[in-house]
């Protein structure tokens, strides 16, 4: 089986990387070849490339690949990828992550692609992140809020990927916050079972808050590996891996 998967977001910081780190280690840990890729990240000081998202996705699964493979576009500012490469004095090139992206899927038998920002993000002048998307051909998970807020940004995002007619496998919801009050349950609870409703797509979670991100990042990553939500999520990656062929 080769397959890809496509970890995009409804926002910045909403743990596409601790998804991604997640269940690249969980089906590693079922006895499949897993790469692993980053093709843009913002916001990457120099020197500590090693603990950008792309770094810590390599470190999950022992990746014996360049971080200059897993994350071919690296800048320094934390802003959009459109402004980060022109005040860089380069360019984004979608066939330039391609050619990597095929040299990457061709040595193992799952591949996992986390994108940056949402959907909507501007990476040249005429492309965003939905173009990458349909440029690599891969169906995606979306990872979303599980609080407030997390229905509107959801439905947003699922609604622009179904324009484009890409594949949705499932949706994810974090807590990106701790739910400690009787009101913030009740919005999560509401959240969920409008999702559930509306989405169209099958949704997981939520999956526990965890504290003292990004330092906890292997741990936290270790405990959501064996977790029932990515257990599932695995199986629908892998169900829809088997259903492409």
């Amino acid at each position: 089986m080769n397959h890809g998967i496509f970890i995009t977001g409804t926002d910045t910081g909403v743990g596409k990387t601790l998804v991604s780190a997640a269940l690249a280690l969980h089906v590693t840990k079922r006895g499949l070849t897993v790469g692993v890729m980053k093709p843009i990240e913002t916001g990457v000081s120099p020197g500590r490339e090693t603990q950008s998202d792309a770094g810590r996705l390599r470190s999950i699964i022992e990746s014996e690949d360049t971080l200059g493979a897993i994350c071919p576009y690296s800048f320094e500012l934390p802003v959009a990828p459109l402004t980060a490469a022109q005040l860089n004095g380069t360019s984004i090139n979608l066939g330039t992550i391609g050619k990597i992206y095929r040299l990457l899927s061709s040595q193992y038998e799952c591949m996992v692609v986390e994108g940056v920002g949402g959907v909507q993000v501007p990476i040249t002048a005429r492309e965003n992140v939905m173009a990458l998307i349909k440029h690599l051909r891969l169906p995606v998970v979306i990872v979303g809020r599980s609080g407030l807020g997390g229905i509107n940004h959801a439905l947003l995002t699922i609604d622009a990927l179904r324009r484009q007619k890409i594949r949705i496998i499932a949706l994810v919801l974090n807590r990106t916050h701790p739910v400690r009050s009787a009101l913030a349950r009740a919005q999560e609870r509401s959240t969920l079972e409008i999702l559930r409703k509306q989405s169209g797509v099958p949704v997981i979670g939520p999956l526990p808050y965890e504290p003292g991100m990004p330092k906890r990042f292997r741990p936290s990553v270790l405990h959501l590996a064996r977790s029932a939500a990515v257990t599932k999520l695995s199986k629908l990656v892998l169900k829809a891996a088997r259903q492409s062929r």
